[in-house]
């Protein structure tokens, strides 16, 4: 397996896991507020996507102390011959993953179409009923109010310019159950839902090879829509009234066109309507406090997804030294926070680069062989070698301090010891300083 194939199951597996854990938890910890389960869903699912770049350093594995890192080191990668099969497997996969999130954003783009144009097709609500004209009032929104006889249930869409579309049926509702419904609607035009939702869709369409993101979506669509079922509830004062109309326009929508649009997402009116009449509302203090836990369960779960299926590993522990390997040969990159400790061969002049002391320029280097005997063994991993660049610009040591086996050990150390380098200077005088060099060994 490629790096980039191991680092892309180890994105579904951590994303399933988190995902996944979103679908159980706030059910665990008994959260059962709408709209905090609401903004939850959406955070997990901005995580998922944000994975790849919240991942933690990988830890150092060791027999004994590596001890501190210095200000600079470099990083070497030795590969071995490549297979055929797996530069075709990788890019099957990502032609794969790139015409599922193009089929899907492409489904979302008939959807577009097909509301524009019904929205084309619909006649603007006039005279206005005095039932709506008290819905816009309550909810402060002027939106477009149009009919379609395409409908078998209201839906909002727009989002520069935003209008509802109400069906035929609307007409034969009471006047309390019609100023439900255009409340209902309006809420999501002031909330800005269709971005939201659009937005959603995208999340949908990049992570379309992942269930539990299907899962989570269908769960944030019920949050939102018994979110805003509260707030009309409460603007109204009519929870009666509101039920019966959502009896209603849940037999009307089984024969609407509109439930086949792309964009849109079913209404879940029976688990909305069971909600409302046996809705126990959370004290403040219990919505914190279990806000609060699952929050805390779902980054220990994260935490625990990372470790177990860490980025860039195929097969490998999160401990594992094929876990740090660096694409970029001959690489100096700087930021290494630590000091640099003494040398235990007594060299106690030499250095740590920064301020005053300038770090080498390297001159010629040897590349490291991969063993052959280690090659067909499949043996693979990362040398870390620490070595001392004398005031001539000469490797005068170099150990490793961390190995997976001593066949990469020996090789990397014979490439090393033949290094140079323009002499790291301090004040323009020549110093010993000390750097380590990273040498993965990795077979595709």
């Amino acid at each position: 397996m490629t790096p980039l194939l191991a680092s892309l199951a180890s994105w579904w597996l951590q994303a399933g896991l988190l995902l996944g854990a979103g679908l159980v938890l706030p059910a665990v910890v008994r959260l059962r507020d709408p709209g905090a389960r609401l903004r939850l869903g959406q955070l997990l699912l901005a995580a998922a996507l944000l994975l790849p770049l919240v991942q933690p350093a990988s830890p150092a594995k060791g027999g004994g102390a590596v001890g501190p890192l210095p200000t600079f080191s470099l990083a070497v990668l030795v590969t071995g011959p490549e297979k055929p099969g797996a530069a075709s497997v990788e890019t099957a996969v990502l032609v794969l993953l790139a015409a599922g999130a193009a089929i899907r954003l492409a489904w979302l783009g008939v959807g577009l179409a097909r509301l524009r144009a019904l929205r084309r097709r619909s006649r603007p609500l006039c005279p206005v009923p005095p039932s709506v004209a008290s819905a816009i009032r309550r909810t402060g929104v002027k939106a477009e109010v149009l009919v379609s006889d395409e409908l078998g249930s209201p839906i909002t869409v727009g989002w520069l310019r935003p209008a509802v579309l109400l069906p035929e049926a609307f007409t034969l509702l009471d006047p309390g159950e019609q100023e439900a419904v255009a409340c209902h609607e309006l809420l999501h035009v002031k909330r800005r839902d269709g971005w939201t939702l659009l937005l959603e869709e995208g999340a949908r369409a990049l992570l379309w090879a992942q269930p539990a993101a299907w899962a989570l979506l269908s769960g944030i669509s019920l949050s939102r829509e018994q979110a805003v079922d509260r707030a009309v509830v409460a603007s109204t004062g009519d929870r009666r009234s509101y039920l019966r109309a959502l009896a209603g326009l849940a037999r009307l929508s089984l024969a609407s066109p509109a439930t086949a649009l792309p964009f849109q997402t079913r209404c879940h009116l029976v688990r909305r309507v069971a909600h409302l009449t046996k809705e126990v509302p959370m004290s403040r203090k219990s919505l914190v406090l279990a806000t609060a836990a699952a929050a805390a369960l779902l980054l220990l779960v994260g935490a625990a997804g990372a470790a177990a299926f860490p980025f860039g590993s195929p097969g490998a522990s999160p401990a594992s030294p094929a876990t740090s390997s660096l694409a970029a040969a001959g690489r100096v990159s700087g930021g290494s926070e630590g000091t640099v400790k003494s040398d235990a061969g007594g060299e106690d002049d030499v250095l740590k680069v920064g301020g005053d002391v300038k770090e080498p320029v390297e001159v010629s280097r040897v590349d490291p062989t991969y063993p052959e005997e280690a090659r067909k063994n499949r043996v693979q991993g990362r040398v870390l070698v620490e070595a001392v660049i004398d005031q001539k610009g000469n490797v005068t040591k170099a150990e490793a301090v961390e190995s997976p086996d001593p066949m990469l050990t020996e090789a990397a150390l014979e490439a090393v010891r033949k290094w140079t380098y323009k002499p790291a200077t301090k004040k323009g005088k020549s110093v010993k300083v000390r750097l380590t060099v990273t040498v993965s060994f990795m077979l595709d």
